[in-house]
């Protein structure tokens, strides 16, 4: 008996525990963002806005997000437990509906009420709180898209131009094939983006109230891994400015756990491209040369082994795909096989861009640091004239003093 109560007191120190999790999970199916016209294309047809609106999250993507939550609950059900306490986890979404809505459909699945929190008969669902994040949605071409002031760097950028160089290189059939049906001049990323996109969305929704062109059949493959390839490539050259910021992201949901031990995770429902800017700016190696497929999410766990803390990174290609344990190669590998949290914390220190930096670099924001320093300037000049004011007050006092002694001395009596 006492050797069984031993081996269970020393379980967690010897096998691990799971401390905190963050969870990057990317959206549902959706229709094309940018819906466009192609020759071909009925325009008087609507009824395409029956899947979706241009965007959105289709029937089948609310329904793949929900399995997402499922198969979450039974990863790491036991570390939240089955009861929805807002403290224990935060949420976090992009401005685009897909996220947001993504969000409530996983957790649907991840976390519906327990009998105590079952608040009707008819329906086995609560709210859960989550938090509107703007950042989360520049990343890749979207920083380009919703960054006014980056944006606009990038465009000028000679990086930015080899990336629809390096396109043209790689498979020019392709790019002419779209030129010629476009309707458009493609001359850079984001506009051949936006319609390799199209053409993707169409493919895999496979319906014909949005039918893949006709003209495009046999470049299904090649137009699936440009749409890889164009975001790696902007991925890439963004790894100093946006892969900052989710290093940033990253490091500090974890610091933040650390210093007041209060949650048990984060969630961050996102985009196919914050995944890979994930494993390009983390360096993980053993990811696919692929894009994430829908539902597809990156896990970094928190693990206290053997009384030191150390982290391990997991990704799944898809909401039902087998998950695959990553590791960043600048790492060495703790005695339980993680990487070690303050040998991580310290080879990040220089690949962190604060979040007032990174609003700033997008939006041309002032810092938020910068009303703070102003305040405290105008602080100390007000607290140096008061000094001051006192000073001269002091002394035209002590010299008033002085002179009154003077008046009271008896050979100065006749002057009074």
């Amino acid at each position: 008996m006492r050797t069984l109560i031993l081996l269970f007191l020393f379980y967690p120190m010897a096998f691990g525990v799971l401390k905190f999790v963050q969870i990057w999970f990317r959206h549902g199916e959706r229709t094309p963002g940018h819906y466009i016209y192609f020759p071909e294309d009925d325009k008087n047809n609507t009824e395409w806005q029956q899947i979706a609106w241009p965007g959105e999250l289709t029937k089948r993507g609310i329904y793949e997000e929900f399995k997402l939550g499922k198969r979450l609950r039974k990863l790491y059900g036991d570390h939240f437990g089955d009861t929805y306490r807002p403290n224990d986890f935060h949420v976090y979404t992009g401005v685009d509906n897909r996220t947001s809505a993504s969000a409530q459909a996983m957790f649907a699945g991840f976390m519906p009420p327990n009998k105590d929190q079952q608040w009707s008969p008819d329906l086995l669902w609560q709210p859960i709180a989550q938090e509107t994040d703007a950042s989360i949605d520049w990343v890749s071409l979207g920083a380009i898209d919703n960054c006014p002031v980056y944006g606009e760097n990038q465009r000028q950028s000679s990086e930015y131009a080899g990336v629809m160089e390096k396109m043209g290189e790689y498979d020019p059939e392709l790019l002419e094939l779209v030129r010629s049906h476009a309707g458009e001049p493609i001359t850079e990323a984001v506009t051949y983006n936006h319609v390799i996109d199209s053409l993707k969305v169409r493919y895999i929704l496979q319906d014909k109230r949005l039918p893949y062109p006709t003209w495009a059949a046999g470049f299904e493959n090649r137009i699936l891994n440009m749409s890889f390839l164009i975001h790696d490539a902007i991925v890439k050259i963004q790894n100093t400015t946006v892969g900052d910021y989710h290093n940033e992201l990253i490091v500090s949901y974890f610091e933040t756990h650390l210093l007041k031990n209060k949650t048990k995770g984060v969630f961050v429902s996102g985009h196919d491209t914050n995944l890979v800017t994930i494993w390009e700016s983390l360096r993980l190696d053993g990811h696919p040369e692929d894009i994430p497929n829908y539902g597809a999410h990156i896990a970094i766990e928190m693990h206290e082994d053997y009384g030191q803390i150390s982290l391990k990174f997991f990704l799944a290609m898809g909401f039902n795909q087998t998950r695959v344990e990553l590791f960043p190669h600048f790492c060495s590998r703790s005695q339980a096989g993680g990487c070690e949290w303050e040998e991580f914390k310290a080879l990040t220190l220089k690949s962190r861009k604060p979040k007032s930096d990174w609003i700033y670099e997008c939006q041309g924001y002032e810092k938020s640091t910068e009303p703070v320093s102003t305040l405290t300037g105008s602080m100390i000049v007000l607290l140096s004239i008061l000094l001051l004011s006192t000073i001269i007050l002091g002394f035209t006092t002590f010299s008033y003093k002085r002179q009154l002694n003077n008046l009271r001395d008896p050979e100065r009596t006749r002057l009074l």
